[in-house]
């Protein structure tokens, strides 16, 4: 259990390196990005088929697809394993150093070109359990992460580049169609009441969800198993405590809503676009708390806390004089508190990622 706590200092160090180098703000930006994600992809990508709960399964996937004899209908997933497979073999370890090479480095893309703060992100990467989650789901997580990408260049107004990547997750899996209304929700003029409208779409939603769903089954039938509720294990489960994580990201929102109420204006388009994006997660989060399907949907959007968490904390600072001070005793003590369901987290083997295990 030690390791999956000797990351945060490590994120440090590597920080302090970076710092202590004095180049140029991009440079160190960049040696920060490439040696952290370099770090947290090789630790994932060394692990035993036995950290985690689904390794095994994905793993003979992977090699059925490549003796072909597979029924996985994601072709676009179907054709990166036969990729994989053809360059490095299949044995099965092989696929999971992949995923977790690729997730990583899409992660690390993204905070590169979005996170002003990519150090905080990293660490709320870590703390959120993201990270750890990714161990799992991967399948999933290279899609939230191409998504990602996508959502960086949506932020950046360059559609093609957004419809490419958002196209090219879905082919991994299907439910990253929901990521589609991104580029439309990054041209909304977002202001305090817009953006807390979010809520009561979704509880509106949530009346008419069992008709959503069936459309959206009859299209996509093998995600079926997440309503009979066959397919469930631990990654899923603790979601009544997860949801606490959520409500505390939510008070951190209506906080900045509360100190921003008549002066929304001032904060800049491209945040007001992630604000409103995260708000879209918690949002499904908490008001679908105890829905698998709609859990696993909303990661889309809801990883994008990661870059939120220090957006809020610097607009909120910003209303006080000693600006600086605030700013670091808001972000110390967010960070800590994050902590602590890291660890119940953690500790709990919420995704049975314990004990942690080398690949030999």
């Amino acid at each position: 259990m030690v390791i999956y706590f000797l990351l945060f200092p490590m994120i440090a160090m590597i920080y302090l390196m970076t710092l202590l180098l004095r180049q140029k703000a991009q440079i160190q930006k960049t040696i920060f990005c490439v040696l952290t994600f370099g770090t947290l992809g090789f630790i994932s990508a060394s692990r035993a088929s036995s950290v985690g709960t689904d390794v095994t399964l994905y793993e003979n996937i992977f090699k059925s697809i490549n003796y072909g004899i597979s029924a996985e209908n994601n072709w676009g997933y179907v054709i990166y394993n036969k990729l994989i497979g053809s360059v490095f073999g299949y044995t099965g370890h092989e696929i999971t150093a992949a995923n977790s090479v690729l997730i990583t480095i899409l992660i690390g893309i993204f905070i590169w070109k979005v996170a002003e703060h990519y150090f905080v992100a990293t660490f709320l990467y870590i703390s959120l359990f993201y990270y750890a989650t990714s161990f799992n789901i991967s399948r999933q997580f290279i899609a939230m992460g191409l998504v990602l990408v996508a959502i960086s260049f949506a932020l950046d107004k360059k559609v093609m580049p957004w419809f490419i990547l958002t196209v090219l997750a879905t082919l991994f899996h299907a439910t990253a169609i929901v990521a589609f209304p991104v580029y439309w929700l990054t041209k909304v003029h977002w202001d305090v009441k817009k953006t807390l409208s979010i809520f009561p779409i979704t509880i509106f939603a949530s009346f008419i969800f069992d008709a959503i769903l069936n459309i959206f089954v009859r299209f996509f039938p093998h995600y079926e198993m997440y309503i009979t509720g066959t397919q469930f294990n631990i990654s899923d489960q603790g979601q009544g405590r997860v949801v606490l994580v959520k409500i505390f990201i939510l008070l951190i929102l209506f906080t900045l809503f509360l100190f921003y109420k008549k002066s929304y204006a001032l904060i800049s388009e491209c945040h007001q676009s992630l604000i409103a994006l995260t708000t879209v997660g918690l949002s499904i989060g908490i008001v679908f708390y105890n829905n698998i399907l709609l859990n696993r949907i909303e990661m889309f959007y809801s990883i994008l806390s990661i870059v939120f968490i220090p957006i809020a904390i610097d607009y909120i600072s910003l209303k006080f004089k000693q600006k600086d001070a605030v700013r670091l005793m808001l972000t110390i003590g967010i960070l800590l508190i994050t902590l602590v369901p890291y660890y119940i987290q953690v500790s709990g083997n919420y995704s049975g990622i314990l004990p942690y295990v080398i690949q030999q």
